[in-house]
């Protein structure tokens, strides 16, 4: 039987040329068609509220201070993982329970990997922006799941740039580290501790730009230094330059948020720059 995909490249071929103009439209309705999470996704979000109330939970930025730390502490733990997250998987024995990709230059560059993962890894939930899947760059499944991102309204400050009902909406971010810690507070977990959230970047100089003054990079060569790898952003990987300040403002506002609400959230990174949330050492937590 042949793929989705396929399917959808043989309907592209015979549309008429009178209807092309309407090709994305089209794409989007045979997503919602064939995914019924996708479809119905603010009612199956829905369900998805506090399921896990009073659980705590560690959401694993990708930084190099995870070179630093037992990861094998957290075989037990709720733990949301993100991007190229699966690079760690050859040295520890356990999967996270969750998994949450964001940005739109670095997941079509990895799809392929996360399409892997989400068929693989049965047991864990994904979740996505809803784009992904209308764009038909992540495939749906049982474990997948899709949100409406909406952008920040700085103008609203700090609601507009936290979501406080996943089903309606999720902030879109500078770092995938606060999607996932929207989703979590959805989902009830309740202290979410932090680790590998170093909040520092360099560009090497072995990075080519789109244009001059272009955000969009292009590494040259594997030598990532703001990474748990160094293959991270490796030879041909597409990403954005970083900008820290603003990570570091929507830190703020989440935790602004998270305060109103009684959540806890605590940075267990063993160093690096964020100082918006409480420090504990993650030995303490075992």
């Amino acid at each position: 039987m042949p793929s989705s995909a396929k399917i959808l490249n043989t309907c592209r071929k015979i549309v008429p040329r009178a209807i092309r103009q309407h090709w994305p439209r089209f794409k989007v309705v045979a997503a919602q068609l064939m995914d019924k999470n996708l479809r119905n996704m603010s009612s199956v979000m829905l369900g998805l509220k506090d399921r896990y109330n009073g659980e705590r939970c560690c959401i694993m930025g990708t930084g190099p201070s995870l070179n630093r730390m037992d990861l094998e502490l957290f075989k037990e733990e709720y733990v949301w993982a993100a991007n190229k997250s699966y690079l760690l998987f050859d040295r520890i024995s356990w999967r996270p329970s969750f998994y949450v990709a964001v940005d739109k230059r670095v997941v079509p560059d990895i799809s392929g990997e996360i399409n892997h993962l989400n068929r693989s890894l049965t047991k864990t939930m994904f979740f996505f922006p809803a784009r992904f899947r209308e764009q038909w760059v992540i495939r749906g499944g049982p474990n997948v799941y899709w949100y409406r991102e909406v952008s920040v309204d700085e103008t609203n400050l700090p609601d507009g740039m936290f979501s406080q009902d996943a089903s309606e909406w999720v902030s879109n971010v500078r770092t995938v580290t606060i999607a996932a810690l929207q989703l979590a507070v959805y989902l009830g977990f309740n202290p979410i501790y932090l680790i590998g959230c170093d909040t520092f970047y360099f560009v090497p100089p072995s990075v080519s730009r789109k244009g001059d003054n272009s955000g969009e990079l292009l590494s040259t060569m594997d030598d990532d230094p703001n990474h748990f790898d160094p293959r991270y952003f490796g030879t041909g990987s597409k990403w954005h330059e970083p900008h820290v300040d603003k990570m570091l403002f929507h830190y703020e506002q989440a935790r602004r948020v998270c305060d109103s609400l009684g959540v806890n959230i605590y940075n267990a990174t063993v160093g690096g720059n964020l100082e918006v949330f409480p420090r504990v050492d993650y030995t303490e937590l075992f």
